[in-house]
């Protein structure tokens, strides 16, 4: 259902949504909206498909309008470690990179055909030189993505696999018919097959 959506979606339609997600935050006029659209470009990931790749000097950022995607790195053995998942509504990139115009060192990947607006340094700085309000808006989404990562160290260390499980589930309910249970696993930090032994367990105690 949502891949027949992102076939459908339009520019004016995701810009709707992302002023509405602005403007739950932040005050703009229409010309503050007009000189946004002018710096924000509207982009099609098809599922598994790359926005940002390890290495990549394109130092760009994007806000989901629909679909999923997933920011991971690699490790010395070639093996991947899911940060987080990103939703609709949610902001994507490599943050570091972004500020400091170093390599990414870090993947977003589509989990299904995604829509995204995304922005480029240059054009986010005129945005704040222009909008002076836009720099809270993008302090909170910074803080909230520090925030979600904090978190996830903190369970990862303070909490079971299968209480990290439970409470993924219960913040995204449907991730399991989006994302492939490998990947839910190297976000959980555990192997596949653990994973799948956890919830043989955890049917046969319900």
């Amino acid at each position: 259902m949502e891949n027949s959506h992102a076939h459908r979606l339009n520019e004016s339609q995701a810009f709707a949504q992302l002023f509405a997600y602005i403007k739950e935050r932040v005050r703009l006029s229409e010309s503050d909206e007009a000189f946004i659209a002018q710096r924000f470009n509207l982009r099609h990931i098809k599922r598994k498909s790359f926005f940002l790749k390890e290495g990549d000097k394109v130092f760009d950022q994007a806000y989901i309008v629909s679909g999923t995607m997933r920011v991971f790195y690699t490790d010395q053995k070639a093996q991947e470690h899911v940060l987080y998942f990103g939703f609709k509504d949610w902001w994507v990139g490599d943050l570091a990179s972004f500020q400091l115009g170093s390599p990414s060192q870090l993947n977003v990947q589509a989990l299904e055909d995604t829509w995204i607006l995304a922005f480029n340094y240059q054009g986010i700085e005129e945005i704040f030189s222009e909008i002076p309000q836009m720099e809270r808006l993008f302090r909170i989404m910074a803080q909230r993505t520090l925030a979600v990562l904090q978190k996830r160290l903190f369970l990862t260390v303070s909490a079971s696999a299968e209480e990290r499980y439970k409470l993924l589930i219960e913040k995204h309910p449907i991730i399991e018919q989006i994302v492939p249970q490998h990947q839910i696993a190297s976000y959980l930090g555990i192997l596949p097959e653990s994973l799948s032994r956890m919830k043989k367990q955890m049917i046969l105690k319900s």
